[in-house]
């Protein structure tokens, strides 16, 4: 039961309902956009040698964070604690070695990454994701295998949560009878996902595919997305003023 309650939230974090992320105001944002900024504030931070600056990206951040319901900051904030604690165990050799800024340098990059990334993955839909690496000009055979791979995921996982619940409804006799279904139901998934690749590009080929991922959701360029790209040089003059200031 315990695996297919997991198997669920995943599909479930794949498969969300768009509607989840319309309440927020990112949502009048071009993914591509939001993608392009929250990778430029990534590594002008991992670059940064002046703490300052990853200081002011983590207060900016958060003071969007504290505008948005609950529900988003808990679903926000718990992979970043739980990152953030990983690293510091992993750190804390270092300040037996006498290294002790390490520590505390690596924990506040890795805070300022995993949380502007949560916060990605939970104000913009998988959908708008995979077209905003396609307007980024992201190579074709690379975003098309990423969301082909995705929503195969989702299909196999719906297919194996069907199988569990029927062998977990039929289990009667010793609990050692459901772990031994396991491999019948990990081989059942994986013919059916051979099944699957042979009928997709059985498609695609009598649809005359010629290997480019075509995007219909674009819009036009709107006056809340010139004001969120005016990000980007602010980024980084101030990555500049600070490294200078050192």
């Amino acid at each position: 039961m315990n695996m297919n309650l997991q198997l669920m939230r995943l599909i479930r974090r794949i498969t969300g309902n768009d509607s989840e992320y319309q309440t927020a105001d990112q949502s009048r944002i071009l993914p591509a956009l939001r993608l392009s900024v929250a990778f430029l504030a990534i590594l002008l931070c991992a670059l940064s040698q002046n703490a300052i600056y990853v200081i002011m990206i983590i207060a900016a951040e958060l003071l969007w964070l504290s505008m948005k319901s609950p529900i988003f900051i808990r679903k926000t904030l718990k992979p970043v604690l739980i990152a953030v604690l990983f690293c510091f165990v992993l750190m804390l050799p270092a300040v037996s070695m006498g290294h002790p800024r390490t520590l505390l340098t690596v924990s506040m990059k890795v805070f300022e990454s995993v949380l502007i990334l949560s916060q990605l993955e939970n104000s913009v839909s998988w959908q708008n994701m995979t077209d905003a690496f396609r307007t980024l000009h992201c190579p074709q055979l690379f975003v098309f295998t990423l969301d082909m791979t995705m929503r195969f995921l989702v299909i196999l996982g719906r297919y194996s949560n069907s199988i569990l619940e029927a062998v977990s409804l039929r289990r009667v006799g010793p609990d050692h009878w459901k772990t031994a279904g396991t491999g019948g139901i990990l081989g059942t998934t994986f013919l059916r996902s051979q099944k699957m690749s042979l009928e997709t590009s059985e498609a695609m080929a009598c649809r005359c595919f010629d290997g480019e991922y075509r995007s219909y959701r674009r819009r036009r360029f709107s006056r809340p997305d010139a004001l969120y790209a005016l990000l980007i040089p602010l980024l980084i003059a101030l990555f500049v003023y600070t490294q200078q200031a050192m």
